[in-house]
């Protein structure tokens, strides 16, 4: 499988938040890109690019609002940018960032395999199933983790401490 590193959504988003980013952004920009291509394994064909709108903007609100309760940020973001790339399935592109931190599966092909693909990457595949250990090698070997797993370690406990009661409010049912 040829792995996809780069998307020309993706890198347009990407590139319009670049400041926010800052240091991070090589870091988000491999966790996009890697998430991307599961999805795109586990749906077996391209993501379409709702999706890919949705990738680009899926955890940004993390840098550009400033939070750790981030999703409704992102999805703004994507319904931002949406009519930019074409994109007017403006209910599906919010879903899908609203959606990818649901703790279960989604009666929604696409939905699910985003969702799917965001836990195969924050656990840096060790929740990988139905990929295989070859299958994440290929694409971290192409987009490697530049860190990120270590960004969003810290950002958890400092908001943790900070809000015990609430410690990841961006995890659904």
């Amino acid at each position: 499988m040829r792995i996809q590193t780069d998307h020309p959504i993706v890198d347009a988003v990407l590139d319009r938040h670049r400041d926010q980013l800052g240091a991070s952004f090589p870091a988000y920009r491999n966790h996009v890109l890697r998430s991307l291509n599961y999805q795109r394994l586990l749906l077996g064909e391209p993501v379409p690019d709702v999706a890919a709108l949705a990738w680009a903007v899926h955890d940004l609100g993390v840098w550009t609002a400033g939070t750790w309760d981030y999703l409704a940020p992102s999805a703004d973001l994507a319904e931002a940018h949406a009519a930019e790339f074409g994109v007017t399935d403006i209910a599906a592109a919010r879903r899908l960032v609203l959606d990818h931190h649901r703790l279960r599966a989604v009666d929604d092909r696409l939905v699910e395999t985003f969702r799917v693909a965001d836990r195969i990457d924050a656990s840096r595949g060790l929740v990988r199933r139905p990929l295989t250990r070859a299958d994440i090698e290929s694409v971290v070997a192409q987009l490697p983790y530049e860190g990120f797993h270590a960004y969003l370690a810290r950002r958890a406990v400092a908001y943790a401490i900070a809000h015990p009661l609430r410690p990841l409010p961006m995890v659904r049912w």
